[in-house]
């Protein structure tokens, strides 16, 4: 993809809905999230915004992006902790993948780095790098602009996702593609969810008859259709009072105020497409109770394993019968954390092209 490096990039986010990331961290994770990110990949990928024009960001990848690789038959698109460490993602999967990613191998990995202004200045990176505050890129939010006075063209990190897809699936680059697989962990895999309801990037895989699928690890919390909630494994689902939680319906915890990307999207939409999707939910064998212990969360359970139950009950109601798309799975012998999940015999099949585990 050619790059024309753009001046300015990038609007302010302004979703309120970010107050929803505020009620879950500690104060110790939220200093980990403040910390520029120590190293930057040294390939640059960029995401085309309007009249030819591109914005940059890091993507930690296996191969070349600038060449064509025939013999990639999978291809896995990764996304970054929420302390935007890109690289412990990029090396456990390097573990996962093992010989695959190697000379020879068939599969490619990609982890793209959602950069903040920290980052930027950090690494003394120039006007033509995306940034982004450093949670609104977990939700599909905008980029923020470089200067007051020079805005730019906000890009969601959906779009980012989107032209990976674009890119990936052009045939000249790898005339041998089949599958390319989405992957979030915990925080991260909420990027993943919401996106596989609002994605817009879809076309070009499919023309070009390529698999996508999204491998959902141990998610904190997910996005809900409509109004009504189940904080227990046998609650029935009611309306949340609103002087308990307010926010309990904003994204990324409901439809409401979604982002600029998703703008004139239904949830009725969302839900259609989130159904139909190919996704894999996977939680660890032994599941910790995460870090989102905000009341938008707890309003969808106690724990990562009581979400995910309420979660798949909410969308067979919601819908009206189970999803066509959506499965479920424990990664046996598994813990929760990063590493754990993404290094787990049980990942390392699916990443291999198995169903579930």
């Amino acid at each position: 993809m050619k790059s024309v490096r753009m001046r300015a990039v990038l609007a302010a986010a302004t979703l309120a809905v970010l107050a929803a990331c505020s009620s879950g961290p500690t104060v110790s994770q939220r200093n980990q999230v403040l910390r520029p990110t120590e190293i930057l990949s040294d390939q640059d990928f960029a995401v085309p915004v309007e009249s030819g024009l591109t914005t940059l960001l890091p993507v930690y990848s296996n191969v070349k992006l600038v060449e064509a690789h025939p013999g990639i038959k999978r291809a896995t698109i990764a996304i970054q902790t929420p302390t935007r460490d890109a690289f412990a993602v990029f090396d456990a999967l390097k573990t996962s993948l093992g010989p695959r990613l190697g000379e020879g191998g068939d599969a490619a990995l990609l982890v793209p780095q959602f950069l903040s202004q920290q980052d930027i200045d950090r690494h003394q990176l120039g006007p033509d790098f995306a940034r982004w505050t450093i949670d609104n890129w977990m939700v599909g939010g905008s980029t923020r602009p470089v200067t007051l006075r020079d805005a730019g063209t906000p890009v969601s990190s959906f779009s980012v996702l989107d032209a990976l897809l674009l890119y990936l699936a052009d045939r000249q680059q790898y005339p041998d593609l089949e599958e390319i697989q989405l992957v979030g962990h915990g925080a991260s895999a909420r990027l993943i969810q919401l996106y596989a309801a609002v994605a817009k990037g879809l076309a070009a895989p499919r023309a070009a008859g390529i698999r996508v699928r999204y491998v959902v690890l141990s998610p904190e919390s997910h996005l809900y259709f409509d109004d009504k909630r189940a904080p227990r494994a046998d609650a029935p689902f009611a309306p949340v009072e609103r002087e308990r939680c307010a926010g309990y319906q904003l994204w990324p915890y409901g439809t409401v105020v979604a982002p600029a990307y998703a703008a004139g999207q239904l949830p009725r939409d969302m839900a259609t497409q989130y159904a139909a999707s190919d996704m894999l939910l996977l939680r660890a064998e032994r599941e910790s109770d995460g870090t989102d212990r905000g009341c938008e969360a707890m309003a969808q359970g106690r724990t990562r394993v009581e979400r995910l139950g309420t979660h798949l009950r909410h969308l067979a109601d919601f819908i009206g019968g189970a999803p066509a798309g959506v499965r479920s799975g424990i990664a046996r012998g598994a813990d929760g954390s990063l590493r754990g999940m993404l290094t787990s015999s049980c990942v390392r099949e699916v990443l291999s092209g198995a169903a579930g585990c």
